[in-house]
């Protein structure tokens, strides 16, 4: 079965420490399927889901039309502090999570 993306909502979950991160799901929502990024920063984290999605079965040219290449909100400034990357047990990061709503392609 072949699937597109036809609608997309970008969440900027922010700071959170590895074992205490929530998560992001579908529940209660129009989507269909979650995809959640970590990095030192928000464009890492945003990257790092982005790839997620292009990783999956959904078609890769729908994905190109609905994924924004600098989404608004989403900027490298938007950083895990320098102390806490320091640290040699580092287990804080910036989340973002891309939902999809997906589609059957006939």
């Amino acid at each position: 079965m072949r699937v597109k993306a036809v609608k997309m909502e970008i969440i900027n979950h922010g700071i959170e420490h590895s074992q205490y991160f929530q998560g992001c799901g579908t529940s209660f929502s129009v989507f269909n399927i979650c995809y959640t990024g970590a990095g030192s920063n928000a464009k890492e984290a945003y990257e790092d889901a982005v790839e997620q999605c292009y990783q999956s079965e959904i078609d890769s040219k729908s994905l190109d039309r609905i994924l924004p290449t600098k989404p608004k909100g989403i900027r490298v400034r938007d950083k895990v502090p320098a102390k806490f990357q320091k640290e040699e047990l580092n287990e804080i990061y910036w989340y973002v999570s891309i939902r999809l709503k997906l589609q059957e392609i006939i």
